[in-house]
């Protein structure tokens, strides 16, 4: 291999693999040849802070670490012990002098933290008022860039809290560190905006009823918000975590950095130069650029020759249709490295993932233990797929890499899928993005409600027929459908239908006659609709005696009978 190769390769990888045996020299070339083809570019997110720095905590401390930063930022000080309230307003704000900085200091009690590097807004209580800070201080910004917290409590408790926000919580032994990386932040700032968001595929709400909420509920950044019927992502506060996209059914958040395709045709370009060089089919390694990148430089010569590197901004970001593509392009197994900085909401969206991705090669006949997490602390004495599973690699898939998610996880389930299989579903674990719903026909009326919510296309009505079709391959699980159901007549099953060609069919789940007025005759309704709103208002006092069959008649004639003479 080529020097500059070589040098390609350990950039990717971020630390340098041996070279020394036919199966390490194989591994090298493998991870060249899918750094042939150029990657998608992303947008980039910026940030632009002035060395604005607000210091939160009891005032002699802040005082004290205000020394350490005096004549490298500007600082301010909430001073949020000691302070009373019931002092005048002019009594709150003052000045104390530092080296020849005059510092503003302000004693309030800290209400709320909200923003990210170079536009922190901080709301105090004053005199029982929430008021913004940099206004009470008349600063010309009405932000801070930097928020350094040394409460005992952190104000902001996400498991990562936004660029430009550092909580010591007493912890002064790691004060140092974060006093350089807060005298740094004082300029122009860049990063790649990691997720995109398509709200015309998004599952979360539909005419008020919430659905989806799987990626708000695994962001640890808390950047993934409900807006009514749909969600927002703020690029600023996101870290790039990427298990909002994994996680979601219906690809509406997809990782950009790299995207879907990107990563797998890497994985596939990769697997493919593997096969050629005649070696056994490796297990793929997924690790992160920042811990997990750190944490293998030490230990890059203990895994085996048959273990294939890969890097990824997050592991997080990863899910079933990369995974079971990497088995499907030859891969034996795929292990992935978490350690102790992996947050807990994402080391439980891969637990969830994993769960899946096993049900479904356990059902498809493979082995559902070549895909799990490695922790780090287990590393050493990892358990390795050791045999090839021959019923995945003597069929190696050869499509490339799509950016639409379900179309990947179609492509790869159809090709794992095996022949003249006798199984019809594999159950799945609940809340999973594929399967099907079951109408009660006793109680279902047509009304339809279901299908006007349906954001996967998977419900249909029948035009100008009462009845309602699904196709189970577009349903993501959502539960608009059962919630919107006024009759509760639906409930989901999670599952997937093995037979390709029926997953993709349309079937009927409920079909009635029209029901015809009983003056014009004109089809308006179904019966059961029509018997169910009759029996719910028969005792109210304005539907009795004739005026009750006027539930029964369509809109024209009901009006012509209510005001005849």
């Amino acid at each position: 291999m080529a020097s500059s190769d070589r040098s390609a390769v350990d950039e990717f990888l971020a630390f340098s693999l041996p070279s020394d045996t036919a199966g390490q020299l194989a591994r090298r070339d493998a991870i060249a040849k899918a750094m042939d083809s150029r990657q998608s570019t992303t947008a980039l997110v910026g940030y632009r802070a002035t060395g604005l720095v607000l210091i939160v905590g009891p005032e002699p401390y802040a005082l004290s670490v205000a020394e350490e930063l005096v004549g490298k930022v500007t600082l301010a000080i909430l001073a949020t012990e000691g302070n009373n309230p019931s002092a005048g307003l002019e009594k709150t704000v003052f000045t104390r002098e530092i080296d020849g900085q005059i510092i503003l200091v302000v004693t309030a009690d800290l209400m709320n933290v909200g923003g990210h590097l170079g536009a922190f807004e901080v709301t105090v209580d004053v005199n029982g008022e929430g008021q913004n800070l940099a206004s009470l201080m008349n600063l010309t910004s009405q932000t801070f860039d930097v928020v350094l917290d040394l409460g005992r409590e952190p104000a902001i408790t996400l498991e990562l809290p936004p660029p430009g926000y550092f909580a010591v919580s007493g912890d002064r032994e790691n004060l140092p560190k974060v006093l350089e990386e807060v005298a740094g932040l004082n300029g122009e700032f860049e990063k790649p905006q990691y997720v995109h968001y398509n709200p015309d595929i998004c599952a979360h709400g539909e005419r008020g009823i919430t659905g989806c909420t799987r990626c708000i509920d695994t962001c640890p950044a808390g950047a993934v918000i409900s807006i009514g019927e749909r969600v927002a992502v703020d690029v600023h506060r996101c870290h790039g975590m990427g298990s909002c996209s994994a996680v979601c059914p219906t690809g509406a958040l997809s990782y950009a950095y790299p995207s879907l395709s990107d990563t797998m045709n890497g994985l596939r370009r990769a697997l493919a130069a593997w096969r050629i060089s005649g070696m056994p089919a490796p297990c793929i390694l997924l690790y992160d650029s920042d811990a997990g990148a750190e944490y293998l430089r030490t230990v890059c010569a203990d895994f085996p020759d048959r273990v294939l590197p890969w890097r990824v901004e997050e592991v997080g970001s990863t899910g079933i249709e990369v995974w079971l593509s990497a088995l499907a392009y030859g891969a034996v197994g795929i292990r992935i490295l978490t350690h102790e900085r992996t947050p807990d909401s994402v080391l439980t969206a891969l637990a969830q993932q994993i769960e899946l991705v096993r049900c479904l090669l356990e059902g498809l006949g493979h082995d559902g233990q070549s895909i799990a997490e490695l922790p780090a602390v287990e590393f050493s004495s990892s358990n390795w797929p050791q045999g090839v599973d021959e019923s995945v690699a003597s069929d190696v898939a050869t499509f490339g890499g799509v950016d639409n998610k379900r179309d990947a996880l179609r492509l790869v389930l159809d090709h794992l899928m095996p022949e003249n299989t006798p199984l019809e579903i594999i159950a799945l674990p609940a809340a999973s993005p594929l399967g099907q719903i079951h109408v009660d026909t006793s109680l279902c009326t047509l009304c339809m409600g279901c299908v006007s919510v349906c954001p996967a296309g998977a419900l249909a009505d029948g035009s100008d027929t009462p009845k309602l079709d699904f196709i189970e391959w577009n349903c993501v699980q959502c539960g608009l459908c059962e919630r919107a159901c006024p009759e509760n007549a639906i409930t989901l099953e999670a599952r997937l239908l093995v037979d390709s060609e029926t997953r993709l069919m349309k079937r009927n789940l409920n079909e009635e006659e029209p029901y015809g007025c009983i003056t014009c005759g004109k089809p308006f309704a179904t019966k059961s609709m029509i018997d169910k709103m009759a029996e719910k208002l028969a005792s109210h006092r304005m539907f009795q005696g004739d005026a009750l069959d006027r539930l029964k008649m369509c809109e024209d004639c009901r009006v012509k009978s209510m005001f005849e003479v």
